[in-house]
């Protein structure tokens, strides 16, 4: 009796319980979404720091392939039996080019043979905006064609980025000076004896 009427004047919590329960339940909520943003948050920031590491790498990748120097690459011109191969090499980036060269491919009339030919221009170091003029005498009788095949530098020799564009055009060739010809007219084969039949001198009728 003491028991059923103990019950009778203290009922059970279940609203506090129920109420420890929800409180429970928005606190783990929360740390659910708390833990869901910062590891949103650091892949994001993980993800734009890798983007910026691969835009830099790419913008110094870039910058090494981009062209220093245009190259003019002038016509051949023959001089009789040789002929003459040229150029200018304009340095345009902000940077000294030292010990310079320009390389040419030459294929050899006998064989095809292809010979490669180192030439050091008139300024081998080029200061920013600075030209350079190359020039290459070869046997007419020896190579068929000349090919442009790029620019070295420095110590150790090493490519430089170059450009290639048509430079200065072949002279027009002499035009031959004129000849006049005479051309005399036929003499007459008569002879001393031949008769004329002239007004003068009538001929007779026989």
């Amino acid at each position: 009796m003491d028991i059923l009427n103990q019950l009778e004047t203290q009922p059970i919590p279940i609203d506090e319980e129920e109420k420890r329960r929800t409180r429970r339940f928005l606190v783990g909520l929360l740390c659910a979404f708390l833990l869901t943003g910062l590891v949103l948050g650091g892949y994001i920031l993980l993800r734009k720091r890798h983007e910026r590491q691969v835009a830099a790498a790419t913008a110094v990748e870039v910058k090494k392939k981009a062209a220093k120097v245009v190259v003019f690459v002038d016509e051949p011109i023959v001089n009789g039996k040789t002929t003459v191969l040229g150029g200018t090499v304009h340095n345009i980036s902000t940077e000294v080019l030292q010990n310079i060269a320009v390389e040419l491919q030459l294929r050899r009339r006998a064989g095809s043979g292809v010979d490669l030919r180192a030439i050091t221009p008139e300024s081998p170091d080029l200061a920013p905006d600075a030209r350079t003029r190359y020039s290459l005498e070869i046997p007419t009788q020896d190579y068929i064609t000349s090919t442009f095949f790029r620019v070295v530098g420095g110590g150790d020799r090493a490519a430089i980025p170059f450009k290639a564009q048509p430079g200065n055009e072949r002279p027009p060739m002499d035009t031959p000076a004129s000849k006049t010809v005479v051309v005399e007219k036929p003499r007459s084969n008569r002879g001393k004896d031949e008769f004329i039949n002239t007004p003068a001198n009538p001929g007779r009728v026989p």
